[in-house]
């Protein structure tokens, strides 16, 4: 097993990088936080970027992106959100 999955592959459920990368960024700081000291279910794989990659490709999470007028910001931003699939 590869110890990141490729962007090209991650592009396909989320075609924009920005989205992915804030929606990865989130994941890996929440996996920071939970401080588990359960083995990674990806073999060797250690690193929380390289789990939250993986667990967006697993589609144990999408990214869903609102429009800023839902969220009272201005017109020209998009707010990145993610929900849990499980």
């Amino acid at each position: 097993m590869r110890k990141q999955p490729y962007l090209d592959d991650l592009e396909e459920i989320v075609p924009s990088r920005y989205s992915m990368v804030l929606a990865v960024a989130k994941r890996a700081r929440q996996i920071l936080q939970e401080e588990s000291d359960e083995e990674s279910p990806y073999l060797g794989v250690v690193k929380p970027v390289s789990i939250a990659m993986y667990e967006l490709l697993d589609k144990k999470y999408e990214v869903i992106e609102t429009s800023s007028e839902n969220k009272g910001e201005t017109s020209n931003r998009k707010v990145q959100e993610f929900d849990d699939i499980e």
